[in-house]
């Protein structure tokens, strides 16, 4: 692997010039850290299933787009290499790239004022991402999320149940009645669910691909999977990391919906499929999992982590979604 690496480096620096810094984390791409004449830099081996040269135009057009805005926090911006080119691309076909390195940590979200600036921020973001107007020279425009069984270039219907047919590790009746009862859920939904409003998504603003000194948001990371969607799913995939996060707080998640609606509002067609779109997000990204192991990763772990995820979500949005009924009516746009 750290050939590869290396390869894409010695397109941007001297090789003997650099030091290098390994990352320890990351299912999908391969990060390194590097600093040259003590600046620091991010060089990142795109994986070759879910990376194309399609998609890394889309990242670099949108990043690029961001970067114009006067937005609070940073956005990674892809250097060009010592040609001149926009990225590299390696013997074997997969892609690479160097981009900026922004300062900060994962943000702590330790009280409802950590939940509303994390709201703040995904909803800023939603906000300018609205404002984004796609060229006629880019004609590719992501994966939504809706497109179940083509989100990993491995996955198709068939794929997916054999999958299920004959799991490589343990699952037990609770979680493929789970994952199934999702499915159909969003199967009879679905014509409702694509008459939403679209634009593009960042789909991943998780607390871990955000970065923050004290309480200042700082970076904004990993726009991997942009992908023109549903608009509302920008806030289902945050609120539910919220919740995962502070056990089903219902003061974290009141304080998140603040933060987010001083930039956005709902409608009342969005909120009507809240609970929908929450399972869409899982199925989607358990999908996106089986395209990994059919690549040859190991997804236990993670896999096992989001069919219970799916399964508590749900319950607790069946349990509590009306006591949020208030917070979340006040801010319906007309």
């Amino acid at each position: 692997m750290i050939d590869s690496i290396e390869e894409i480096i010695v397109h941007y620096f001297h090789y003997e010039d650099v030091k290098t810094e390994s990352v320890p984390f990351g299912l999908t791409n391969t990060t390194v850290f590097i600093t040259v004449n003590d600046q620091k830099f991010v060089i990142r081996k795109y994986d070759r299933y879910t990376k194309s040269i399609q998609s890394l135009h889309l990242e670099m057009n949108i990043t690029s787009f961001l970067e114009g805005l006067q937005l609070p926090f940073e956005i990674p911006r892809f250097l060009p290499t010592l040609n001149g080119e926009k990225f590299v691309k390696l013997q074997d076909g997969t892609l690479g790239a160097c981009v900026t390195y922004i300062q900060g940590s994962v943000p702590e979200l330790l009280t409802p004022k950590d939940a509303k600036t994390i709201g703040r921020v995904v909803g800023e973001l939603s906000n300018k991402l609205n404002m984004y107007k796609q060229p006629d020279n880019l004609n590719f425009s992501g994966i939504p999320f809706t497109d179940m069984y083509t989100i990993h270039p491995l996955v198709n219907q068939e794929s997916v149940e054999s999958f299920w047919n004959n799991p490589p590790f343990q699952i037990t009746d609770e979680q493929k009645n789970g994952y199934h009862l999702a499915v159909a859920s969003v199967k009879n939904q679905l014509e409702s669910l694509k008459l939403l409003p679209k634009q593009y998504v960042h789909h991943d603003l998780l607390l871990y691909n955000l970065l923050a000194t004290g309480e200042n948001i700082t970076g904004v990371l990993d726009f991997d999977f942009m992908g023109y969607d549903i608009a509302f799913l920008e806030f289902v995939i945050s609120f539910n990391h919220v919740l995962q996060e502070s056990k089903g707080s219902l003061l974290m998640a009141a304080a998140f919906i603040d933060g987010y609606t001083e930039y956005c509002s709902f409608s009342k067609d969005e909120l009507r499929q809240l609970i929908t779109l929450t399972r869409l997000y899982h199925v989607a990204v358990l999908h996106i999992y089986i395209g990994q192991y059919l690549a040859g990763k190991d997804i236990r772990l993670a896999f096992t982590y989001i069919i219970n995820q799916l399964i508590e979500r749900d319950c607790w949005l069946n349990l509590n979604l009306d006591k949020l009924e208030q917070k979340f009516q006040k801010n319906i746009r007309a």
